[in-house]
């Protein structure tokens, strides 16, 4: 009796907080645009990293040298992600618009995607003529093309995503600010990863089905694979754009936030803002 009065009270929290949510993301359309945003970047860089892993399993077969190959791939996005948040960063929110910075993210991500995408359609034939020559034999071309998407998300995911969507709240209301991130940080970030891993899960028992290995070039979106998870990939950072540019076209500018909060600071805080709504309801 008392697991299913605990497991009732569960799912109507559960219940309650997507009302809650919702209600708040229709009347606080930044929000909305963010967990979007939220939503698809995550389910990106879990596609990434699926990717990354199969193809570098195939690159580097050797168990020693695969691992420390992954060791130093991610001391660079944890020494990359340090010079970008401590010395580029302050350099950027100072000369550039935040909602620059948030169209700009998904660009590289997308452009290395599409370049392997289109590798996989023709073979290779012409499309990775502008890498070094030792890039250009497979499969360490696409290795190296995923490797860098890759890295190039979870480095902004570190030093400059994270600290924008902080921004982001900043201008708004209490309720935004704690019950919108809450809800953000619940549903967007663990629905992105675990509902990728569901597709995924999915997409390897179809392939299974017809007789394709996980590791295979047609899993994969080798050459041959007619696009593989890498299809999947592209979709996705295709969303990441186009939730990015929806978020960046309703985030406000500097000197607007600034205004926004010495108001709210002029009025007291949020309990002042609330008192005065009140009086004006009154009214």
């Amino acid at each position: 009796s008392k697991q299913s009065k605990s497991s009732s009270s569960s799912s109507s929290s559960l219940l309650h907080q997507v009302k809650q949510g919702y209600t708040l993301f229709k009347r606080v359309p930044t929000l909305g645009a963010l967990f979007l945003e939220t939503l698809t970047f995550q389910s990106l860089s879990t596609i990434l990293n699926t990717i990354l892993v199969t193809q570098l399993k195939q690159a580097v077969p050797d168990d020693g040298q695969r691992a420390a190959w992954t060791g130093n791939f991610y001391a660079t996005v944890n020494g990359l992600s340090t010079v970008f948040q401590f010395f580029l960063f302050p350099f950027l929110t100072r000369k550039v618009e935040p909602k620059v910075i948030w169209r700009l993210m998904p660009l590289l991500p997308l452009f290395c995607t599409l370049v392997q995408c289109a590798s996989s359609l023709d073979g290779g034939s012409g499309v990775l003529s502008f890498l070094p020559s030792a890039l250009t034999s497979k499969p360490s071309a696409a290795l190296y093309l995923i490797a860098v998407s890759f890295l190039t998300a979870k480095t902004m995911d570190y030093s400059l995503r994270n600290v924008l969507a902080e921004l982001v709240y900043v201008p708004l209301d209490f309720e935004s600010r704690f019950v919108g991130k809450e809800v953000i940080a619940v549903f967007a970030n663990r629905f992105g990863k675990s509902g990728m891993a569901l597709i995924l899960s999915g997409w390897q028992f179809l392939r299974r089905g017809i007789g394709v290995g996980v590791g295979s070039a047609a899993f994969t979106g080798g050459s041959g694979g007619g696009g593989g998870l890498l299809g999947i990939a592209l979709m996705a950072s295709l969303g990441w754009w186009g939730s990015a540019l929806r978020l960046s076209s309703l985030v406000l500018g500097k000197e607007e936030a600034e205004k926004v909060v010495a108001e709210r600071m002029r009025l007291g805080g949020d309990e002042g803002i609330n008192d005065d709504n009140k009086r004006r309801r009154q009214k």
